[in-house]
């Protein structure tokens, strides 16, 4: 049987998701609260607990959403042979990604540059970069287990796109694939 979830309950998280990101460009995380989230998305207090635990919770919700959108056609179109390739592919995505939207993302990280939010950005990327690895460790099984692998490449290459938004004249498109080709290459032998 399959399940197919409540479209109402889809809006709502996608429409609190949407709010909290657009609050965040504006001020912190922190000097947001939920009631403030709950005014801005037009819904009661109730809604937004019967779906999160707390802001933190929204913001993760959010952030899996976004990189869901990342990496829906990573899957369709992936041509990984392995794990390197795969790794590339991930590292690719979320760095074209935060090149398209590097004001959006500057203006999110000017109010929000601090340990729980990076955290919660490097979290969501491990779990994707765990999630892909999984799908092929029995092809190509590495000597790393995939809990590590995953957490490095992640803070490797969030790091990498903090850097690359701090300094955005710096290299050019193709200078950093080629850097991001060396450098997870090299992490990789």
């Amino acid at each position: 049987m399959h399940y197919k979830e409540d479209m109402r309950i889809v809006r709502t998280r996608k429409h609190l998701s949407t709010t909290i990101i657009q609050m965040m460009q504006t001020q912190s995380l922190d000097k947001i609260s939920v009631i403030d989230i709950c005014k801005e998305a037009i819904v009661n207090r109730a809604t937004f607990y019967a779906h999160f635990e707390d802001k933190y919770h929204l913001l993760s919700f959010a952030l899996e959403e976004l990189k869901d959108d990342i990496f829906a056609s990573l899957n369709e179109n992936l041509k990984a042979e392995n794990e390197l390739d795969l790794v590339l592919e991930i590292a690719y995505a979320t760095f074209n990604f935060v090149k398209d939207h590097k004001s959006k993302i500057a203006s999110l990280l000017a109010f929000n540059r601090n340990e729980k939010v990076i955290s919660t950005i490097k979290d969501s990327l491990s779990r994707t970069v765990k999630q892909q690895l999984q799908k092929f460790h029995t092809t190509f099984p590495g000597n790393v287990p995939i809990a590590i692998t995953s957490v490095a490449y992640a803070g490797a290459l969030i790091d990498l796109c903090l850097w690359y938004l701090d300094n955005p004249d710096k290299f050019t498109e193709e200078e950093m694939h080629t850097y991001l080709t060396s450098l997870f290459t090299s992490i990789h032998n």
